[in-house]
């Protein structure tokens, strides 16, 4: 429910949010690819080579959120990276960094419901549009009330969602065995730890960002956080370093439990492991079903703050109609909160469970376009306005950015190899949107 008409304003109201509730924000934008779309890279990559690819993209993302710490702290806005990419290089770089992170959360909003529908259509034997709809009328509603109170309810649901990736890690402990880790696919003939080589090493990384991608988001919650400068850096590491741990805890416990292929090609892989395992009955996989659509709740919750506030800095910066970022009664902006979303709920209807894999790629390269400017942004920036005031500076300065840029290069061509069809036609989208929208400019990237 709204308040009364928008208020035109240009100013998101500030909230005392300290640095522990912003790193649960962060797992709650990754937390629903802990359920689901990680299991993909296993087919690709074996166990040890999905293991491999999910060391690297630790990596990658602890380089790139000090970046981003860096950014964050000179210009604290809600257009994230859009900011960044205008202020090093003007106008069409900012917009495209928007509209790449406006497609990036709306996919991630979008095939994060589709697998809600699959794990509640598991768990109650029904499911369809009418629940596709609910998982998006929930957090809209809560949305529009204001910042705080969605990332308070976002904290808590990502808090019982990781109480249930614990529960399914001692639940499968019995069922380990090292065998099955060295499980290869058909025509993998490779080292049993990697059976496709580093091919497959490659081919599994897109997947294996489902345990990190969009936690970057932190960084759109800048203008809505007191003492950005401190709380933004420790709320970035610790949600990598919490992720990590989970994304170690799943790939030991469900491919250690049943195999490496009997989860492949699974859209609820945690309670199809139970189900091989033979713990499929009882309470077991009813509670980590709901911890499952808990956790993909949180992150629903989580893409539609993202992707709202990608908008409304770029209306507020004239490159989208200005309507959207008028600001609500509570401080919230209201447009930019319901347009993405049924733009995003209509993705989630018409492409259904048989796109889920599809839309993830999409969401991973238009993340890789974004990255790939922030951290250039920030070379850019670290020379040409080498005089600004950083109250927090990224450990290794240009190189760890570097580092972070070449990394996210590899992944976007990974994204091309993994999924060509629906990478041509998200590069395509982005182009499209940067020539439509030209807009007038923004102030939005002024220090």
């Amino acid at each position: 429910m709204t308040d009364a008409a928008p208020v035109e304003t240009e100013a998101l109201k500030r909230s005392k949010i300290g640095w522990v509730l912003l790193a649960g924000l962060g797992v709650s934008y990754v937390i629903g690819g802990d359920f689901s779309a990680w299991n993909f890279g296993l087919e690709r990559a074996g166990w040890g080579g999905m293991m491999l690819a999910v060391g690297i993209t630790a990596v990658v993302w602890l380089a790139l959120m000090a970046t981003l710490a860096e950014l964050s702290s000179i210009l604290p806005t809600a257009g994230g990276g859009f900011a960044f990419a205008e202020a090093a290089f003007g106008p069409v770089a900012g917009r495209l960094t928007g509209f790449a992170i406006l497609v990036e959360y709306g996919a991630a909003s979008a095939v994060v419901a589709i697998f809600f529908e699959a794990y509640w259509r598991g768990l109650f034997g029904f499911g369809g549009w009418p629940i596709v709809v609910a998982a998006f009328a929930v957090p809209v509603a809560i949305h529009l009330r204001g910042a705080k109170e969605a990332i308070v309810s976002v904290f808590i649901l990502t808090t019982v969602a990781i109480a249930g990736i614990l529960l399914f890690g001692v639940a499968m402990a019995p069922s380990f065995d090292v065998a099955n880790l060295i499980e290869a696919a058909p025509g993998q003939a490779g080292h049993p730890l990697l059976p496709a080589g580093l091919t497959g090493v490659w081919l599994a990384l897109p997947f294996a960002t489902a345990f990190f991608l969009a936690v970057e988001g932190i960084a759109m919650a800048a203008e809505e956080v007191e003492a950005p400068q401190k709380t933004l850096p420790k709320a970035m590491i610790a949600a990598v370093v919490v992720l990590g741990l989970l994304g170690v805890i799943l790939l030991l416990s469900g491919p250690g439990g049943v195999g490496v292929q009997a989860l492949s090609g699974a859209n609820d892989p945690l309670p199809a492991a139970l189900r091989l395992a033979g713990r499929g009955d009882g309470v077991l996989p009813i509670l980590v079903s709901l911890a499952a659509l808990v956790g993909l709740g949180a992150c629903l919750f989580s893409a539609i703050y993202a992707f709202s506030r990608q908008a409304f800095a770029l209306s507020r910066a004239g490159y989208l109609p200005e309507r959207l970022s008028a600001v609500g009664t509570r401080g919230t902006p209201v447009l930019a909160i319901l347009v993405p979303s049924a733009l995003a709920l209509a993705v989630a209807l018409i492409g259904g469970a048989a796109a889920a894999e599809g839309v993830f790629v999409a969401m991973v390269l238009a993340a890789m376009v974004s990255y790939v400017a922030m951290t250039l942004s920030h070379i850019r920036l670290r020379s040409a306005r080498s005089e600004t005031l950083r109250p927090y500076k990224t450990p290794g300065g240009v190189g760890t950015a570097g580092f972070a840029c070449l990394m996210s290069m590899v992944l976007l061509v990974a994204c091309c190899a993994t999924g060509v069809g629906w990478s041509l036609g998200t590069m395509l989208l982005l182009c499209v949107l940067v020539v439509v929208f030209r807009g007038r400019g923004g102030p939005g990237a002024s220090f």
